[in-house]
């Protein structure tokens, strides 16, 4: 079963022998991930950026092995680069597309993966 189920029928279980197991097995990464939300969200609303990128760090590794999507593989991250780079570089020199670019870089991302494993 994946992390994100495994974790949500545990809460729901009110297991809290396995939770806290759970989170003092993985103080490396409860460290490193408040480290990165620390970053990113500039030290404001800590507590909601770690639920966040906790749970969508879950889902995108779920995803991946429950649909068989892979998201890693050299070709892929091939493509998913390339292709980043060539549309944000377009956005980024085009004044009406500035302001839209992390739109684009979502839809570009996503698109993209989806390409590489349809046609790798």
């Amino acid at each position: 079963m994946s992390t994100f189920f495994t974790f949500i029928s545990e809460v729901l279980s009110f297991n809290v022998g396995w939770l806290l197991n759970f989170g003092l097995s993985n103080l490396f990464w409860v460290f490193a991930l408040s480290a990165l939300v620390h970053i990113l969200f500039s030290g404001k609303k800590f507590i909601q950026g770690m639920i966040f990128m906790t749970f969508a760090l879950w889902l995108w590794g779920d995803f991946g092995s429950l649909s068989g999507i892979g998201f890693f593989g050299a070709q892929i991250l091939l493509i998913y680069y390339i292709s980043k780079i060539a549309f944000l570089t377009m956005a980024e020199n085009s004044q009406r597309l500035r302001p839209h670019l992390v739109v684009i870089s979502t839809i570009t991302g996503i698109v993209s993966l989806l390409a590489a494993n349809i046609f790798l």
